[in-house]
């Protein structure tokens, strides 16, 4: 399984948005704290799923379903694994805000496609990754996160393979080489990763 070879996937990308600002006015131990905790709140659930971790990008991860092993509901599995963090983060949250400390949100893209999945890596180091227009779409799709109030945004190749899922249209991103507009969607359901918080009445 290790060859590398051409495959159906969905990938997840996914971050903490405004990391430095989060982190630029406390200690280092707090800084590492704070990158561990986010990461494990992002990693439990796509091993829960069956998904594969193909790395961490300091304060986010890239994961992919559908290799080394073949997957028929891999769009539908990642979504799941996307929602399941936006939920863990979402419970991290109101324990920092418990503890004084400022919330942070996560940043979800998903997308499907063909991708070379295998070792690409060197003689210095061996890596099983993958490489296609789906990671670079889904690392596009976490970063149009910041402009909308959704936190898990989906592609169109993703939407037509989900089966289990009802999503939403949420507007259109131009991708490089696309002639036109492609469709954003979102799931219906799920929650906010940061956790809406009445002020106190004065």
């Amino acid at each position: 399984p290790l060859v590398p070879r051409y495959c159906q996937i969905t990938v997840l990308s996914a971050d903490m948005q405004d990391y430095s600002g989060l982190t630029h006015t406390g200690s280092l131990q707090d800084a590492a704290q704070l990158t561990r905790e986010f990461l494990q709140c992002l990693t439990a659930p796509i091993l829960s799923q069956q998904g594969t971790l193909d790395k961490y990008t300091g304060d986010g991860l890239v994961a992919f379903w559908g290799a080394p092993l073949p997957m028929n509901n891999h769009a539908d599995q990642a979504i799941r694994a996307g929602l399941q963090m936006v939920e863990h983060v979402h419970a991290w949250n109101l324990l920092r805000h418990q503890q004084g400390k400022p919330m942070a949100r996560v940043r979800i893209g998903i997308e499907s496609g063909s991708a070379l999945v295998g070792d690409l890596g060197t003689q210095f180091r061996r890596t099983y990754t993958a490489v296609g227009d789906c990671i670079n779409t889904a690392s596009k799709l976490q970063n149009a996160a910041k402009t909308h109030p959704h936190d898990l945004i989906i592609g169109h190749q993703a939407a037509q393979l989900t089966t289990a899922f009802s999503l939403i249209e949420i507007g259109t991103i131009r991708l490089s080489g696309q002639n036109q507009p492609l469709p954003l969607y979102t799931p219906s359901q799920g929650t906010a990763s940061v956790p809406f918080l009445p002020s106190a009445a004065p």
